[in-house]
């Protein structure tokens, strides 16, 4: 007997062959967008778009002189358009020049910065959280801006259903949901030794949890696949410790940007990580043919 797919299972199949950074994308679009239009973010237009021009010509470069296989094909342009909405989210500078340099920065350091063992050799450091780090640390005429998004309760729960289907999707919604568990945990134990009162202690939670920032950092930063420990075991005392040390680096000694600072530290060890918990290194094809069967099952 011979059916007629319909429209909703037509949609299915559809979503399940479509790669996931289609979804980051989509995410980090709202992102940008929301800072643009409503919270008036301080980001020319030339800078955003040389931006993606430096980065998306530094790709294809890297591409071509390796003779990827990928070359010829958008996917292996995906990553480099996420990480440029990255840069643009989180960079302010004073000169055009800055954001270009920054997303030639950071796509190269996927070429030039890979360790751990042949099963899950991978980039090192995040290319976001790269340039992010590299602008306050390095760069002059630079800085960061965490806190542009407000704390509009309607707006972090719109990110967080964008991003609950970005993590779901790379099967690192526990990355997610266990880094925002251990931050909100810690920003709460902070509040309760600072004695704070019930009415001003919640809402300050509130605010520090719920900002775009952290959003940011959960659902895209820190789930991102290539760059944190393939073991899910070690993944999720990786992201614990990241959680500990931004704490420590933002609360204890009041030092500016704890996650960003903490991750960029953090990255350099999962390489060991992989060696000492090993395990196959993650694939975004691979991913994609698990959506497929999952939804031939699921039918």
């Amino acid at each position: 007997m011979v059916t007629t797919p319909t429209l909703a299972s037509t949609a299915r199949a559809f979503l399940a062959r479509l790669d996931a950074r289609w979804f980051q994308i989509a995410f980090l679009a709202n992102f940008l967008l929301l800072g643009a239009f409503a919270r008036d973010f301080a980001l020319s237009w030339i800078q955003a778009v040389t931006c993606f021009a430096a980065g998306l010509a530094t790709q294809a470069l890297w591409q071509w002189a390796l003779r990827l296989p990928q070359r010829r094909s958008w996917g292996g342009y995906l990553s480099a358009i996420i990480s440029c909405f990255g840069i643009c989210i989180l960079v302010r500078s004073e000169n055009l020049w800055a954001h270009s340099l920054l997303a030639c920065l950071a796509i190269s350091s996927k070429f030039v910065l890979r360790s751990g063992p042949a099963a899950c050799r991978s980039h090192i450091l995040n290319p976001a959280n790269f340039a992010a780090f590299a602008a306050w640390a390095w760069m002059g005429g630079c800085w960061l801006s965490p806190g542009q998004w407000g704390t509009d309760t309607l707006t972090a729960l719109w990110f967080c259903a964008l991003g609950g289907l970005v993590t779901q999707r790379i099967a690192r919604w526990d990355v997610s949901v266990t880094f925002l568990l251990a931050w909100g945990a810690l920003l709460a134990l902070r509040i309760i030794l600072l004695e704070y009162a019930w009415n001003p202690g919640v809402a300050m939670w509130l605010q520090e949890i719920s900002n775009g920032s952290t959003l940011l950092f959960a659902f895209f930063m820190i789930s991102d696949p290539m760059t944190t420990p393939q073991h899910r075991g070690a993944r999720l005392l990786y992201v614990a410790a990241v959680a500990l040390i931004a704490f420590i680096w933002q609360y204890v000694y009041s030092k500016p940007h704890g996650l960003i600072v903490a991750l960029f530290a953090c990255s350099w060890a999962v390489p060991i990580i992989n060696i000492l918990f090993h395990h196959d290194r993650f694939s975004w094809g691979a991913q994609r043919g698990a959506d497929r069967k999952l939804l031939y099952e699921a039918t």
